[in-house]
Parts: structure tokens; sequence; C-alpha cells
């Protein structure tokens, strides 16, 4: 396989030590001198700092973590769904979902793109626009290896909370065998090309979730 670089498309956010809107601190452990320079670090992270994959064993106790996942689940090809302008707490539907019929494919993968990445690393990074129930279960229909949105989360809106206690969304994913990848970015720069897209996390056994480097090659 050949490429040239202008085909590869980050789609990750990087990681800002103390700047996460979870828990991510590295502590160097090594030692260094005039002459030498030699670390190791220690770090400590939440699973869902960042652009970061979700899976099963999130929302069930008995479902697949990061170390058993499927290799064929993280790569594969992508239809982007254009949402922009949605306002937070605003669903997406049915209506705005089914204008990519005819377009999306079975097992693709579904990047929501809404332009919410540009809230990322800022205090409003939360609300975000959901999805609707009925919008969720037609995308589910075409049994995608992962749905994703470049905003913080896919989840209905609670009364009190941000996230509806329960995470309908979430589950009705997992069931499906639909990994959630969440604050991706740079979509506007794969609508409409079909790119294939590479989700790397290390087999992490317990890990319900990991911070993922996502890459789309265009034109393959």
């Amino acid at each position: 396989m050949k490429f040239k670089k202008e085909q590869l498309i980050e789609l990750s956010h990087p990681l800002l030590a103390d700047q996460e809107c979870f828990p991510y601190h590295p502590y160097p452990t090594g030692y260094t001198s005039a002459s030498h320079w030699y670390i190791e670090t220690l770090l400590m992270m939440d699973s869902h700092i960042g652009t970061h994959i979700e899976i099963p064993y999130h929302r069930n106790e008995n479902g697949l973590d990061c170390k058993d996942w499927p290799l064929e689940k993280l790569i594969g090809e992508a239809t982007v769904i254009n949402v922009l302008g949605k306002k937070p707490n605003e669903p997406i539907t049915l209506s705005d979902v089914k204008k990519y019929e005819g377009i999306l494919q079975e097992e693709d993968m579904i990047f929501l793109y809404t332009g919410y990445d540009q809230y990322f690393h800022t205090p409003d990074w939360q609300p975000y626009p959901y999805i609707a129930e009925d919008a969720l279960a037609w995308l589910l229909s075409f049994h995608p290896k992962a749905l994703g949105t470049d905003a913080s989360g896919i989840e209905l809106p609670g009364i009190d909370t941000q996230e509806l206690p329960g995470e309908p969304n979430h589950v009705n994913c997992f069931k499906n065998g639909t990994a959630i990848i969440e604050s991706l970015t740079n979509l506007g720069a794969i609508e409409n090309c079909r790119p294939t897209v590479f989700v790397l996390i290390p087999m992490a056994e317990g890990m319900d979730a990991f911070p993922s480097r996502i890459v789309a090659i265009k034109g393959l």
C-alpha cells in the first residue's frame, strides 16, 4: 500500500497535560544530568480522555474490553454525516440522517460532523447535539463498526444532568456491536470521500475505553 502524506488526515485531538476534561497526568520517573537524558513516565489517566473509543465493557460487566475488541472493527470505510448548525441539546433527527440513504453502506464507520470540535479543551465542551432515538435506530440498521462524533458525546440529555442516566444510546450501540467514538476532529476534511479509517488502540485488558489515534486515508 502506497500513499502520499496529503492523503493522511488526523482525526484525533492531542492529549495535553492538565488541560483534559478528565484526569491526564504524566509523571517523569527517570533521571537526567548535564550530559545524559533518560526518563520513563508514570501515567495516570482516565479512559475517556481526548479522542477516545468506547466499547461494550463500558456498560456491561460481561461485555468485551479493549483487549478483546475485534481488530476488524477498528478498520473500515467511513461516511461523514453533516449536521453543522445544531445547537447544544438539539437532536440530530431521523430526517437529518436519512439524507444519507443510498450513501451509507453496511458496516461503515459513521461519523457525525457537528463542528463542535472547536469547543474541545474549552469550558464549552458540553452540552452538545445528541442523537434522537429513532435516528440512532436507523443508523444502527446498517450495523456500523463505529458511530463517532466530533462533539463530546451522543447521549440523550437528562432533565437535571448532561446525559440521561442509564445511557440508552450507548447501550443500544453496544448491543448492536457498534463502538462509540467521541471528540473526533477534522471531519470536514473527509466529507464526501469515503476514506479508510484506522482506530489505533492497545490491546488493554480491563479497559472500557481508550484514548485513540485515529487516522483516515483518502483515496485508497
